[in-house]
């Protein structure tokens, strides 16, 4: 999972444009992308996007974070002051309930 906020500089339908044309460009075939809104009011998230990526497994995906079209797009999204943050997230479960 990768999520990253606008640019200060684009208007929200500038970078939504920008972002899914990246996206597209990028040839994933199992990419999955979402607009972020905070639901908390008091502690807004500082995300405005996320871009869900089914991988294999963890070496897989750290290996597409080092070399390859999604590397390369987030070393854009870093220099373009978009602050990316790419999460691997497992298979959850639901919590056991205590007596």
């Amino acid at each position: 999972m990768i999520l990253w906020t606008r640019p200060d500089h684009l208007t929200r339908e500038e970078a939504n444009a920008w972002v899914h044309a990246e996206v597209t460009g990028l040839g994933l075939a199992d990419a999955r992308i979402a607009e972020v809104h905070s639901a908390a009011f008091e502690h807004p998230a500082s995300w405005h996007w996320m871009l869900e990526l089914e991988v294999g497994d963890a070496a897989s995906g750290a290996q597409s974070l080092r070399r390859g079209p999604v590397a390369d797009w987030l070393r854009d999204l870093r220099l373009l002051g978009m602050r990316p943050t790419v999460m691997l997230v497992e298979n959850g479960a639901a919590p056991e309930a205590t007596a």
